[in-house]
């Protein structure tokens, strides 16, 4: 184990290696673990006071009474290190729903929410990096639980050290060295009672095989981090050829993408694999739904095969159809009972057959253009698709969090109507629904405001007869 001296010098190089400036604001994600107590103990020594901030998402999954207590020993320890906490309280049932959405569990829901939320806190305070307590330990975990599944190259990189905004300063320290730093202090940290339950996959590796590896191959933490490494770097090689390959093959469509079957049999297997990935992302819209490696398999082992044409082959929940030199993929999600789903990738967007979604200034919107949907771009996480209302859909606005339902029934759109309404959304969930031109009004996600001063700057979202 360092010293505390050696530690926080590893760390201040951590920060210099990857130019990542302490002056620019950092907003420490802090669950009230030990992990998490070490990160901010350790930043508190190199951050200037006022450019640390503490934010503790609250995901509600665990009794209403443990997490109070946490809350309260999170802001005493907050208090003793003079550290601002921010709490952040996810709605009941949130992420729940998400995962329900998602089909990926309650661990991968409760991520994608918690991250979500620390990011508009960074916003919101102008700060640059959102730092997290992610361990050596954490990242051999990651790395064998991709290994056991199967995982390709692309999967087994691991958790990145930096990563747009996101910084883990304590990726190359084992959970060993943080819980003596956390011991070292006068500060007590919380457990999570969920942490023991094997239900969660990665407690079940933690507990269960972790120990028996650790057993038989003392040094596995650097050996699988040799892994992540290694393959980081493979895929690096291939982006290249990745990027090519896309270029050459794909077309999409708004109810499609397309794939030229000659060009993708010109590629290596792993560039094949490589496009099919990508093209089930543009087909699934960024739904979170994984594509298994044996779905890519058969899918190359049918192109080998000569797949004969008008052929359809069903894979999860989308399906694929040989026409002529083409494949052609499609998401099943286009069967909305009297819905769309369209990606957002030009100006002019079709909609329900009598209404097109335009971006930028339109002369012919039905909407006032002091009321038209303006987004702050730099906001959004492609891709951006257009598509009908769905049950539990929810948008979070400048009041809060509405229910995209009670939304149009507030402005008593006929139900037999309430799918023709554009329901914006991205990676990070819905930023729009434009309600203006069939009756009701835009309504924009908080996040997605462009600033008070700029209101005329973002991208225009309109929806226009299409006669217009």
């Amino acid at each position: 184990m360092n010293s505390i001296d050696e530690t926080v010098r590893d760390l201040k190089a951590f920060f210099s290696r990857h130019a990542v400036s302490v002056d620019h604001g950092i907003v420490a994600a802090f669950s009230g673990g030990a992990d998490s107590l070490a990160l901010l103990l350790l930043l508190s020594t190199i951050v200037p006071k006022e450019k640390l901030l503490a934010v503790y998402v609250n995901h509600r999954l665990r009794p209403a009474s443990e997490l109070e207590t946490e809350e309260r020993l999170n802001s005493d320890n907050c208090r003793v290190l003079d550290i601002p906490l921010r709490i952040v309280r996810l709605e009941q049932q949130q992420v729940m729903q998400l995962a329900r959405k998602r089909g990926n569990g309650v661990e991968e829901a409760a991520r994608i929410l918690r991250y979500e939320a620390l990011d508009r806190v960074r916003m919101d305070v102008g700060f640059s990096y959102i730092a997290t307590a992610h361990t050596a330990d954490d990242q051999a975990e990651t790395v064998l639980m991709r290994l056991l599944q199967g995982a390709g190259p692309s999967s087994m990189r691991g958790i990145s050290a930096v990563s747009g905004s996101l910084v883990r300063p304590m990726l190359s320290m084992a959970r060993s060295d943080v819980m003596e730093i956390v011991q070292g202090s006068s500060l007590q940290w919380s457990e999570d009672s969920s942490n023991g339950d094997l239900h969660f996959l990665r407690n079940s590796i933690r507990h269960e095989i972790v120990p028996s590896i650790a057993h038989i191959f003392p040094h596995y933490r650097r050996a699988l981090d040799m892994l992540a490494q290694r393959s980081a770097e493979y895929v690096e090689a291939l982006a290249p050829q990745v990027v090519q390959a896309i270029d050459h093959v794909l077309r999409t469509h708004d109810d499609s993408v397309g794939l030229h079957i000659r060009t993708l049999r010109e590629s290596p297997r792993a560039i094949q694999e490589q496009v099919l990935y990508h093209s089930w992302s543009l087909v699934t819209r960024a739904s979170g739904q994984r594509l298994p490696y044996r779905n890519v398999k058969t899918i190359l082992d049918r192109l080998e095969q000569n797949w004969p044409d008008g052929l359809r082959l069903d894979i999860s929940g989308t399906y694929l159809v040989r026409t002529g030199d083409n494949l052609v993929w499609f998401s099943r999600q286009r069967a909305l009972a009297a819905g769309y789903v369209s990606l957002v990738y030009s100006d002019c967007t079709s909609l329900d057959g009598s209404k097109v979604l335009v971006t930028d200034e339109d002369a012919h919107s039905a909407v006032p253009k002091d009321l038209r949907a303006r987004i702050n771009p730099s906001t959004l996480a492609a891709p951006i698709v257009a598509r009908s209302v769905r049950q539990g859909d929810l948008i979070r606005l400048a009041e809060g969090t509405k229910q995209v339902g009670a939304l149009l029934s507030g402005w008593h759109i006929p139900k037999e109507d309430r799918w023709r309404i554009p329901v914006l959304e991205d990676t990070l969930g819905i930023f729009a629904v434009l309600g203006g031109a069939y009756g009701g009004k835009d309504r924009i996600a908080k996040r997605c405001l462009a600033p008070t001063l700029a209101r005329n700057v973002g991208t225009l979202y309109s929806v226009v007869d299409r006669e217009g």
